[in-house]
């Protein structure tokens, strides 16, 4: 896809937008408030309405619960979107948002490309009400059952002023479930419920038990949630080694001294083991390399406070510290070797991570000069890795005869390191006049990164840890922007922002059954410019951006051979890079009954150190559907098509050629309190299909081993048709 075609793509959007705005801009209600605090992920426990699930999408997406720049775009995927899909993780929920590419591993894991780059390298990091899950990037989205989440927000774009430097293609932001019942009344368990759930495609079970209550300024809310499944059946077979099983449970208090002001603590727990089919460390799967999480564990705690003043300098405080530690054990059969087959055990311990953040704001005004708003404040963690503990066992063949064990004792492989970062920002959001607001911002980050020199894995490495024992760094990243209303429906959006990314500890000195330490690396940075049209009528609401993006340093996973063996992976700097890319997002409420929805996503990516494009890249990728839920009728009825245009501009190094597909989705949802008895209450049935023709696919951003010829594993294939049923009942 040439640079031409997407700003040829981009004119044929803008001219439809700008149609649509010649014809309902009377109908539109007023201009919506200016952003002029940041939102809480709660309401503080007094009862906030919520929209129906079984009802009408609506015209607008749901808000942002996230602290955002008003320049940025953001997408969400809401609690009423979750349960009308039925996803299986996280990984499904934010496939529905605009310029968002899954790279499946396993049947619950993998990684995400927002605008073309992978979590897995932390260019888009992951955050949990606000702060920052920092510690296991290729692990990062199993933890989430999708009953435990509220929504997901994906802001894409660089976000590095407000959420930390390394937010160079965006976030994504959890918001969990929190209690919503009434503070104000005497104490009582107020809530509840449970669900069960079925999926055809991995012989899936799923279940969420949960109770909340509230009075006397106190609030609670606890649930468990449980998840099961087989390797996944895809058109062309199963995909071995995709199963998984996992529990968590959560659980949160609150309190409000005033209806202003509240604090809460939480407390989360994660344990699950599943396979990597293929993908990240994964390929290229059955029978060459099975590799399993057993078990992999997650903890988190979470104190917060989060205020709202009036008659001051500051009209809103949030602040929050937290804990997590990570725990796994990576199992690992390696038959690459014809000759070999190698079992091996690796604990790995750690991370634990410690963090906090700090946020204020505070609007003020000029006397002629309009109005602003200044948020301001910090965040910082400290990650302690404390390293691994291997063992294996080596059997070699002698046409297909054990010939000799040997067995290697329980060491630790990976030295101990330490990563310090902290930062410091400033948002100015400053409205002249009505139609213009202007945004400009800074941070300032420090990182410290240390590591012991031992044990090492080979003495070569020696030199290079000691070159990078303990290094200092400051970065500076900045954004300046404009939103210009240049009519009541109808916004112009401009932004330039720049970014800095510092190597993880895991990438700097990590090594694994699948991938090699390389403490060499330099951090990377990136400006991107981005530009875009914003339509909000009272019918519907869209949106579409272009941007542009440069990176310097540029990181990337690359397949590396090691001792003879090519299923290693290991991050390199390979040069300087370029982006380009279109998105769309809309929806529609075109009746009170039908509902019309949709996203697309053009990009082209060139490493121009070399002149290849970046591989996993998915060039086109839409996401069209529609709804019909006439309100108060107790059902919803949903048809989804999700396509993707075949990836034939790839780098032969790295990467197959990947098929374009279309692939239909249908979902329904029957409210049985309304459509059998009064008496069922707030029981809902939810029926679905995916994958309606049982077409073989693969998502384009899916990572494979060339190494290895092509498989159901590699590069991994999606599931196929997939049956899905869920009960749900809440009191």
């Amino acid at each position: 896809m040439s640079r031409v075609n997407i700003e040829a793509s981009s004119t044929v959007a803008s001219t439809l937008l700008l149609s649509l705005v010649m014809g309902h801009a009377l109908a539109q209600e007023a201009l919506p408030p200016i952003d002029v605090a940041a939102q809480s992920s709660d309401d503080g426990g007094r009862g906030k309405e919520r929209r129906p699930v079984v009802g009408p999408l609506g015209p607008t997406y749901a808000e942002t619960k996230s602290l955002k720049q008003i320049t940025q775009t953001i997408s969400v995927v809401d609690r009423q979107q979750i349960e009308l899909t039925n996803p299986t993780g996280l990984l499904e929920i934010l496939a529905q948002a605009p310029g968002v590419a899954i790279a499946r591993a396993g049947g619950i894991g993998g990684q995400i490309y927002l605008r073309g780059f992978s979590s897995n390298t932390m260019r888009s990091p992951l955050y949990v009400d606000g702060d920052r899950l920092h510690g296991r990037n290729t692990l990062q989205l199993n933890y989430f059952a999708p009953e435990e989440i509220e929504q997901v927000e994906v802001i894409r774009g660089p976000a590095s002023v407000l959420y930390g430097s390394d937010a160079l293609t965006g976030l994504v932001n959890v918001v969990t479930r929190r209690p919503s019942s009434d503070v104000d009344a005497p104490f009582r368990f107020t809530r509840g419920g449970a669900s069960f759930g079925y999926a055809s495609a991995a012989t899936a079970l799923s279940t969420y038990e949960w109770a909340e209550g509230a009075g006397d300024g106190f609030s609670v809310r606890g649930g468990i949630a449980g998840r099961k499944g087989l390797s996944y059946e895809t058109p062309l077979g199963v995909a071995r080694n995709g199963d998984y099983r996992s529990i968590g449970g959560d659980f949160s208090l609150g309190y409000s001294p005033t209806p202003d002001q509240r604090f809460s603590a939480s407390f989360r727990g994660y344990v699950e083991t599943d396979g990597r089919a293929g993908g990240v460390g994964g390929a290229p799967g059955y029978p060459y390399l099975n590799v399993r999480q057993s078990p992999n564990e997650l903890l988190m705690g979470r104190l917060a406070y989060s205020g709202d003043f009036t008659g001051g300098l500051i009209s809103h405080v949030e602040a929050s510290a937290y804990v997590n530690y990570f725990d796994t054990h990576l199992a690992t059969i390696n038959t690459t070797s014809a000759k070999q087959t190698v079992f091996s055990d690796s604990h790995v311990i750690g991370p634990v991570v410690i963090g906090g953040r700090v946020l204020a704001v505070a609007p003020w005004s000029i006397d002629g000069f309009g109005s602003v708003v200044t948020k301001f404040g910090g965040d910082a963690f400290y990650e302690r890795r404390p390293g691994s503990l291997g063992t294996s066992v080596t059997a070699t063949l002698s046409n297909g005869v054990v010939t000799a064990l040997r067995y290697s004792p329980l060491t630790q492989s990976v030295p101990e390191s330490f990563q310090t970062n902290g930062g410091i920002f400033m948002l100015h959001e400053w409205t002249p006049f009505e139609a213009l607001t202007v945004s400009a911002g800074g941070r300032l980050d420090y990182f410290n990164t240390r590591t012991r020199l031992s044990p090492l894995a080979s003495a070569a490495l020696l030199s290079a840890y000691v070159a990078n024992s303990d290094t200092d760094r400051l970065a500076p990243t900045g954004s300046i922007g404009a939103v210009l209303r240049v009519a009541p429906a109808l916004d112009v959006v401009g932004n330039i922002s720049t970014a800095f990314r510092h190597p993880t500890n895991s990438e700097l000195f990590n090594s694994t059954a699948t991938s090699l330490p390389n403490p060499n690396l330099q951090p990377e940075t990136g400006v991107t410019y981005e530009g875009g049209l914003r339509l909000h009528v009272a019918e519907a609401t869209a949106s579409i951006t272009g941007f542009h993006s440069v990176y310097h340093n540029l990181l990337q996973t690359q397949s590396v051979t090691y001792m003879g063996v090519s299923t290693y992976t290991q991050s390199q700097n390979v040069g300087r890079a370029e982006i380009d890319g279109v998105e769309f997002e809309g929806r529609w409420q075109a009746t009170p009954e039908l509902n019309l929805f949709g996203n697309f996503t053009m990009l082209e990516g060139t490493n121009t150190t070399t002149g290849r494009p970046l591989p996993s890249i998915a060039p086109f990728r839409a996401r069209f559907g529609a709804q019909v839920a006439p309100p108060g009728a107790g059902y919803s009825l949903q048809a989804v098509l999700n396509a993707a245009a075949g990836k034939t501009r790839i780098d032969t190094t790295q990467e197959y050629k990947t098929s374009g597909y279309v692939v239909l989705n249908l979902y329904s949802s029957f409210d049985l309190g309304v459509l059998i008895s009064p008496k069922l209450g707030d029981t809902r049935l939810s029926v679905g299909l995916e994958n309606v023709f049982n077409t073989a696919y693969v998502d384009a951003a899916t990572f494979a081993n060339i190494n290895y010829s092509r498989s159901v594993t590699n590069p991994l294939l999606e599931p196929g048709r997939n049956f899905i049923v869920k009960l749900t009942h809440n009191f």
